[in-house]
């Protein structure tokens, strides 16, 4: 069956909401150095409607998963891509307060590995591409926008900026990775208002996964998506590690996790995931895998 395409009406509100974002505010030409500085007092925000519109056309839950569906955003997504990563590139950045700025951070970073994919339209070897945070790939370590004059790749975001600039390890769980063992796309934008909470959600779904965290027993087994970050959220300290882990499990398993049990690692899946729309009958609902949520994909 041939891919369903995206309603007019939702390519239409996309182009017309985009339409009307001008560049919100004006730079300050005698402002300390980029993303070093922030206005404490600001409530300022950045408008991410076209960015919550765009999930909503593009993904698919599944079993609990937002998908993206690549094809269709090469096919019909791709002039959008380009105009909102504009509008990104243009915030001037030290005029938020920090919780927007990490907002900020987190979507644009999400925003931009979604339309490299989308680019891509087949992308092959994936896994290579992405590599890891300590040995990231040429998809990780390419210049994907230019804020305030400064070229920024993924790993730039990543490393230089949300590691670098918060004490939060819940983090990671914030950082689509297009893979099925990664955290999920989250499904609504970050705010400055609601991204730590956010995070903390995104956390706690991330640790209920028995396949990314599991106490039985006296013996705890934990993705290797954790030593993936372990030099950026944890600087290579196994204590602040478990720490974070111990946060996500019961109050009975605590101390456990904190000091007593070896941590035995299980490898995740780094297949590549999107969403396919011949995995369900266009206006069905249903697929062979899955359910298909009103509010996803070519709703």
């Amino acid at each position: 069956m041939p891919h369903a395409r995206l309603p007019q009406a939702v390519l239409s509100a996309l182009a017309l909401t985009l339409t009307g974002l001008a560049t919100p505010f004006a730079a300050t030409a005698d402002a300390e150095p980029l993303f070093a500085t922030y206005d404490a007092e600001s409530s300022v925000t950045v408008d991410s409607t076209p960015y919550t519109q765009m999930i909503r056309a593009l993904t698919a839950n599944e079993r609990g998963r937002t998908l993206v569906a690549y094809d269709v955003a090469h096919a019909q997504a791709l002039p959008f891509f380009t105009e909102y990563a504009d509008y990104l590139a243009a915030v001037p950045v030290e005029q938020l307060n920090r919780d927007e700025q990490l907002a900020y951070w987190l979507n644009t970073r999400n925003f931009l590995l979604i339309k490299a994919i989308a680019e891509e339209r087949r992308v092959r070897g994936y896994k290579k591409k992405r590599g890891t945070p300590s040995d990231p790939g040429s998809f990780w370590t390419e210049s994907r926008i230019t804020v305030a004059g400064t070229a920024l790749s993924l790993q730039d975001i990543e490393q230089g900026i949300l590691f670098a600039g918060w004490d939060e390890p819940n983090i990671i769980f914030g950082l689509y990775q297009g893979v099925r063992g990664g955290p999920s796309q989250p499904q609504r934008p970050f705010t400055g208002a609601d991204v730590h909470d956010k995070l903390a959600d995104a956390a706690a779904r991330f640790g209920a996964d028995t396949r990314n965290l599991r106490v039985r027993g006296d013996k705890v087994r934990i993705s290797s998506y954790f030593d993936w970050y372990l030099p950026l959220a944890y600087k290579n300290d196994e204590t602040a590690l478990r720490t974070h882990i111990a946060s996500l499990v019961q109050p009975k398993h605590q101390d456990l996790v904190r000091t007593d049990a070896k941590l035995d690692r299980r490898n995740f899946s780094t297949e590549f995931e999107q969403y396919q729309a011949r995995q369900a009958s266009v206006g069905s609902g249903s697929s062979g895998g899955g359910s298909v949520s009103r509010g996803g994909f070519g709703s």
